[in-house]
């Protein structure tokens, strides 16, 4: 690590700012608004779905962000939350950013984004952000404690050196993360074009799956990869690191195997769920979740139906609760599912499984990608790798 260091303010070409708070009324219309959920989701926030606000952003340099932009959490229910940084890449529309996040606009000539992106993320950047973590009622920084931070501060050219080199494994991820994508997008017109050149009357996906098949006791002094509904969104889990069941919160319940499909029964409409395609014995589900597995069909025609408007819309339908709204596992069984003829289905099959496998294929080649980034990471800023040996690692790995 470098021995030169700067105030983090002294790198910024405006001051630190707190987002907007927008009233209930002035949502559903306007420009997108970066939400805690997008800052902890992506730490690369992309073009995304994100909630619409209404409100004057003529001051663009107050109220937009850019490309480039850094965004701290400002409080989080955890210490570790707190201070989470992301960095903004680029989107054809403007957007904003929620109150509860912080905007850091470096100034170009002293400082390189991303590399104060991949700082904060590193182990050193972490512990630095650790050091100004305020802990009430939530965890929480302040503004003030830091853009007095006092942070490494080398030369341009090696900070654009180092993040060039942690940069080309995230583009390489983005890439594999388009690939799913393009997935998503193939299965689901594949099913459409059968569905809609003629089926019979919707079937009852009891008819097809059955739902909480098993579930395991827990196994004192074993490992277990608890998937909990905070680490799945549409089609995506963030794959678990392997724990004690010592420690595992009770929830840790629901068996889940290769070709079991998980859904969240807590809100619907966020449309958590996801394929299991990971062939790993200690892969556990809260019992948040309802496993379907596939009885008389394939796994991907069964996620496939899953995914579907109509699928959500009746979960929608059935869901019990306001603030919270639920739904009871046994209701999983009546929702609808197309009825095509079991040729139509094998042919679907066929080819939407070999899709789906490959797209996790890239899925499993992103997680590599993560921990070999993380690696480099540390070592580059501690200074104990040289730019030149990490980027003969990263050739070898895109």
């Amino acid at each position: 690590m470098t021995s030169k260091t700067a105030r983090f303010a002294d790198l910024l070409i405006t001051p630190l700012r707190s987002g907007v708070t927008i009233p209930k009324g002035n949502r559903g219309t306007g420009i997108k608004m970066i939400n805690m959920g997008e800052l902890f989701r992506y730490p690369r926030i992309p073009d995304t779905e994100m909630a619409l606000v209404d409100f004057d952003y003529r001051n663009e340099e107050r109220f937009l962000v850019q490309p480039g932009d850094l965004l701290f959490a400002r409080r989080s229910l955890t210490a570790e939350g707190a201070g989470k940084c992301a960095i903004v890449l680029d989107a054809p529309t403007p957007r904003t950013w929620e109150s509860s996040i912080i905007r850091a606009r470096l100034n170009r000539d002293k400082a390189d984004p991303d590399y104060y992106f991949y700082m904060f993320q590193a182990p050193y950047g972490r512990n630095l952000i650790g050091g100004i973590v305020e802990q009430v009622a939530v965890a929480g920084i302040r503004s003030s404690d830091l853009a007095n931070l006092r942070v490494p501060w080398p030369e341009l050219a090696e900070q654009r050196a180092i993040s060039s080199v942690l940069r080309a494994l995230d583009d390489k991820a983005a890439a594999n993360d388009r690939l799913t994508a393009s997935s998503d997008q193939y299965c689901a017109a594949l099913l459409q074009d059968i569905v809609v050149t003629g089926c019979g009357k919707p079937v009852k996906l009891g008819d097809i799956a059955t739902v909480n098949a098993a579930s395991i006791k827990p196994i004192p002094g074993a490992s277990l990869r608890y998937i909990d509904i905070s680490s799945v969104a549409d089609g995506r889990i963030d794959w678990p690191a392997a724990s004690s069941w010592d420690t595992a919160p009770g929830r840790a319940r629901r068996k889940v195997s290769v070709g079991d499909t998980i859904w969240s029964t807590v809100r619907p409409n966020r449309c958590s769920r996801a394929l299991i395609l990971d062939d790993d014995p200690l892969l556990v589900a809260s019992t948040g979740f309802a496993v379907l597995t596939p009885r008389a069909v394939g796994p991907a025609f069964l996620y496939e139906c899953a995914r579907r408007n109509d699928f959500v819309a009746y979960l929608e339908s059935v869901a019990e609760g306001s603030a919270y709204p639920a739904v009871r596992a046994d209701r999983f069984l009546a929702a609808p599912i197309p009825n095509i003829t079991a040729e139509k289905r094998e042919k679907f099959e066929s080819i939407a499984f070999n899709v789906r496998l490959r797209a996790h294929s890239s899925v499993h080649e992103n997680r590599v990608l993560a921990e070999l980034r993380d690696v480099l990471a540390a070592e580059l800023m501690s200074g104990r790798l040289r730019v030149k040996d990490a980027e003969k690692v990263v050739e070898e790995a895109v």
